[in-house]
């Protein structure tokens, strides 16, 4: 059982960091190509592909944090879950270092002289791991989520000053009672986050590193919001949530008719620009959100999935979630564990059901500093959809179609 959630603290009170962690004195030379890059969150979704472009974009090694009981079990674990996307090649394995330790132990778990040590080899840190749960109170992830993020700045600041470029989420802002307030550089507003504990730690832990931003601590700040797979293979996180959704609902034959505008991002464009950006000087300091700038709605996707050959009923959202608690296979459909949260008013904010927060959600000065990257967020269209139903089938997570159009 998790532990209660407290309703109604101060979220910017559990913003606290560390006295003693300050920059020091020593200049950080910005436009030196980094050797060694430290990563965590290298086992999970997103950080797979960011991995995977540190190695692309960068001749670095990348030190990623791993919870296993040796550095052979480390590897396997980070190859592994980069094989399970496609993104591994045994060229990387010389780049690629396994760290033990744990995001919820003071300084990672590791002795001081490993902490040390660490801190003397690397040049730059990438902190992308956290605890997911849209189910668990803010108390259960803040020592990962929190905890983590003030040790990942106090590396950052041991030995020599290192940048520290952390990702966060748009979820923070999800709580709107008006469509405004969500541009890149406007402050923090507790009363955007959501009562979600994720969303809190994921707030505290945007707040701790403005912090450290606030003493002269170099960091760039990425947000993130709704991932979807790759939008070149179509490759998914068995977790994601519109992949569920997809599956679950053409599985059941059902689909919600939402019709208002959601950002749906291809992992592997979050990942090219987040490491594109944090490699350019005058990104230090500033806060991208890193969203897909062509809207959909999720009922232009289920006529993409109609095209397809799939036959599902359209439906209003309640009508929708209560077709798919009668007919959902509990041992097979993967929308069934998400029942209890489509019951919660946050599902209709990050479904884009209620007045779409997506129109308030500000990208243009992100937009410009990737205008030079020479790559733009792939919409999500026909042939994305036809990508990830493809990928579905191949991996028996859905039959084949009954007809192509």
């Amino acid at each position: 059982m998790f532990p209660s959630q407290q309703p109604g603290f101060d979220l910017d009170a559990e913003a606290r960091l560390d006295p003693a962690i300050q920059p020091l004195p020593t200049a950080v030379d910005l436009n030196k190509p980094p050797h060694h890059i430290f990563l965590t969150g290298a086992t999970g979704f997103v950080g797979a592909y960011l991995l995977r472009e540190l190695l692309d974009q960068t001749s670095a090694h990348i030190h990623c944090l791993v919870r296993a009981h040796d550095p052979v079990a480390g590897f396997a674990r980070i190859r592994e879950n980069l094989a399970s996307y496609g993104l591994w090649s045994e060229r990387f394995a010389a780049r690629v270092l396994p760290v033990l330790g744990d995001l919820k132990a003071v300084r990672f778990g590791w002795s001081p002289e490993q902490f040390a040590r660490m801190a003397a080899e690397i040049d730059v840190i990438y902190h992308c791991g956290s605890k997911l749960s849209y189910v668990a109170p803010y108390e259960y992830l803040k020592s990962a989520n929190v905890g983590g993020t003030e040790e990942a700045l106090r590396l950052a600041t041991t030995i020599r000053t290192k940048p520290v470029h952390y990702v966060s989420s748009l979820g923070i802002l999800m709580a709107y009672q008006e469509l405004v307030g969500g541009g890149e550089e406007d402050a923090l507003d507790a009363s955007k986050c959501p009562d979600v504990g994720y969303f809190r730690s994921k707030y505290v832990g945007e707040a701790v590193v403005r912090l450290a931003r606030d003493r002269g601590i170099p960091v760039t700040i990425h947000r993130i919001g709704l991932i979807v797979g790759d939008s070149r293979s179509g490759v998914s996180n068995s977790d994601d949530f519109v992949a569920r959704i997809l599956i679950g609902s053409v599985l059941a034959g059902y689909a919600p008719d939402i019709r208002n505008a959601m950002d749906m991002t291809p992992v592997n464009y979050v990942a090219g620009a987040m490491v594109y950006l944090s490699q350019k000087p005058e990104s230090l300091g500033r806060v991208f959100h890193l969203l897909n700038p062509n809207p959909i709605h999720w009922r232009d996707i289920f006529d993409s999935v109609e095209k397809v050959g799939y036959a599902v009923q359209h439906l209003p959202f309640h009508q929708w979630v209560q077709a798919i608690e009668e007919v959902a296979d509990p041992d097979h459909n993967p929308l069934y564990p998400l029942m209890p949260f489509f019951h919660i008013q946050f599902a209709r904010r990050m479904l884009g059901i209620d007045e779409s927060h997506f129109r308030a959600l500000g990208s243009e000065k992100t937009v410009a500093a990737l205008r030079n990257w020479g790559y733009a967020c792939p919409p999500v269209d026909d042939g994305m959809v036809r990508t990830f139903l493809a990928q579905f089938v191949d991996t028996g997570r859905l039959p084949q179609p009954v007809a192509m159009a």
